[in-house]
């Protein structure tokens, strides 16, 4: 909030007819939060929202600010579908998209190592996580990359990967995604 809030004055200072505001909302990563805030600063009168910064957030407010008639930037929600929910015209996204990421690892991982077993640990309670996953194994496939281990963890279990290390160890993994 502080770089923005000195783009904003830094912007206001060279004058002219348009001056800014900088409102801002935590959206905690949780849906629901996330468009309790948006209602808040349209309540404040928001006119521009650049937000959220994840994609759960980004799929609940999105079709608000849709609706509204938003301008909408997010600078990281990078799931496939902020941006395709009712083929959205006013919602733009800054950061690769999900299957970009996970197909592009494929991609770099088949160019730059020679027949690497991998083993991919990801995040299952995680659109972001889950969704990169998907993308990097099917193009993994794809490439006639071979993945020897897939492994899980949650929110309530992200303090300790042995067992996705040992499970990745043991199955002769020598490149972990």
């Amino acid at each position: 909030a502080n770089s923005a809030q000195i783009a904003v004055d830094e912007i206001n200072a060279l004058g002219g007819d348009i001056q800014f505001e900088l409102m801002t909302e935590d959206d905690v990563n949780d849906a629901e939060t996330s468009v309790n805030a948006y209602n808040a600063l349209m309540d404040d009168g928001m006119q521009i929202l650049v937000g959220t910064v994840t994609t759960q957030p980004a799929l609940s407010v999105v079709p608000l600010s849709y609706e509204d008639r938003v301008f909408t930037l997010t600078p990281s929600a990078s799931g496939d579908d902020v941006i395709s929910i009712n083929d959205n015209d006013n919602v733009f996204q800054i950061c690769f998209t999900d299957s970009n990421q996970g197909s592009r690892s494929a991609q770099y991982i088949d160019e730059n190592f020679d027949s690497p077993k991998i083993a991919i640990i990801y995040k299952n309670d995680d659109a972001y996580s889950s969704g990169i996953r998907e993308t990097f194994v099917t193009k993994a496939e794809e490439l006639g990359l071979e993945v020897v281990s897939e492994t899980t963890f949650t929110t309530d279990s992200q303090n300790d990967f042995s067992v996705q290390l040992s499970d990745a160890k043991n199955a002769g993994a020598d490149l972990l995604f």
